[in-house]
């Protein structure tokens, strides 16, 4: 996808910030970011995010909570 070299560089942002609250796709850090970069709206986004996690473009740390860009994709 052409979004991938971009997306390799993403800055660490949380996808659920208020963990103790229930998921809602309009907090997500990740997705704010993606629907700005990409002139998208959040389901967009969503799409783009659950794509590239799946491509291994982005990935979770599980210390800090943050998806953040994998360079090149590993």
């Amino acid at each position: 996808m052409h979004l991938w070299p971009e997306l390799a560089f993403m800055p660490p942002l949380s996808h659920w910030p208020d963990r103790p609250q229930p998921y809602l796709a309009e907090h997500s850090e990740v997705l704010k970011w993606l629907a700005k970069e990409y002139h998208c709206d959040l389901h967009v986004a969503d799409r783009i995010f659950q794509s590239a996690r799946n491509k291994g473009v982005i990935g979770y740390d599980s210390i800090t909570h943050l998806w953040c860009g994998q360079k090149g994709g590993e």
